[in-house]
């Protein structure tokens, strides 16, 4: 390692020390499943030559967001780092056979080096296993299995117990809505009503209140399929708050227009829309203008034709 690394490594090892302190955590509870106390006592005095994805996800788990660039401290690191960039692109432009044949490049090199790379790994098999058609049961068994290498004996209904990477917590939400398309309501909800609450609890670490949002939009869509009206409003209330402030627009049009649409169904079920329609046609105009300015056309014409239909409304331009 050279001296240049050295001084890098002590950087994060400092840095993960303090934000652990900072929230009281102990370093049994940050490193479970991940790696044993006495290396992260290593890294944190930088003793330790570094894998860039096991740095990564202890800092996701204190909430924090590593830059990629900074982490990597040596070639092969660097390589793996990129690697996993094109095994995530190809699976996301449904390149099935070249996301197959980089994955089982990736997994000959990495899977070794620790649980955060099996993890990887096997979440990826998860999105091929889709991609190939096959059944939703699996992609579930399969995330369940890249999860547990991390969260050794996870239980759903503990969800309080752990501290979580982002990572980590995707995979919780991927499998909650596999569960919703099989049909698995009722076990999706209590995920996801755990997972919010979970963010709730750290709402301190700035990475969690970015996924908050992106749950509350699943909660809300699962509350409303119910039909529970009262929850969803709820749901979309709670996500608009923790995006107060936050300069991105990541779920705010869907979160608004999850609004309106509740909103207008209470008021429908009390017979008071007649009275209210002022009410829905500014949380209506609200998603439409946020869609519009994203320029994501084709939900913002959704919305301005509902409300041409519905609400004989015809000066949106």
């Amino acid at each position: 390692m050279s001296k240049e690394s050295g001084i890098e490594n002590n950087k994060i090892g400092s840095a993960i020390q303090y934000f652990r302190e900072s929230h009281h955590i102990t370093q049994t509870k940050l490193c479970k499943g991940l790696c044993s106390v006495a290396t992260l006592s290593r890294i944190e005095a930088g003793e330790r030559d570094v894998d860039s994805l096991l740095i990564e996800t202890l800092l996701e788990r204190l909430g924090k967001t590593p830059n990629q660039f900074e982490l990597i401290l040596t070639d092969f690191d660097y390589d793996l780092y990129h690697n996993r960039e094109e095994i995530k692109k190809q699976i996301e432009d449904k390149n099935y056979n070249t996301a197959c044949e980089l994955l089982d490049e990736y997994e000959q090199i990495a899977a070794s080096k620790g649980t955060v790379h099996l993890q990887f790994i096997i979440t990826s098999k998860a999105l091929l296993n889709e991609l190939q058609g096959g059944s939703i049961e699996t992609s579930i068994e399969l995330f369940m299995e890249a999860l547990t290498n991390t969260v050794p004996g996870f239980k759903t209904q503990e969800i309080s117990d752990y501290y979580l990477s982002n990572s980590e917590i995707n995979i919780i939400v991927d499998i909650a809505q596999r569960m919703i398309s099989a049909g698995m309501t009722e076990m999706a909800k209590e995920i996801l009503v755990q997972v919010l609450a979970y963010l709730d609890s750290h709402n301190s670490m700035e990475e969690n209140n970015r996924l908050y949002p992106k749950v509350a939009v699943i909660a809300s869509r699962l509350f409303m399929q119910e039909p529970d009206l009262d929850r969803a409003l709820d749901m979309c209330n709670k996500g608009l708050k923790s995006n107060k402030g936050s300069r991105k627009m990541d779920y705010l049009g869907e979160l608004s227009f999850l609004k309106a649409q509740t909103t207008e169904g209470l008021l429908k079920a009390q017979n008071k829309w007649r009275y209210s329609q002022k009410e829905c046609l500014k949380l209506y105009l609200l998603a439409y203008y946020i869609y519009d300015f994203c320029e994501e056309s084709t939900t913002a014409d959704k919305i301005k034709k509902y409300l041409q239909e519905e609400y004989k409304w015809e000066d949106i331009d």
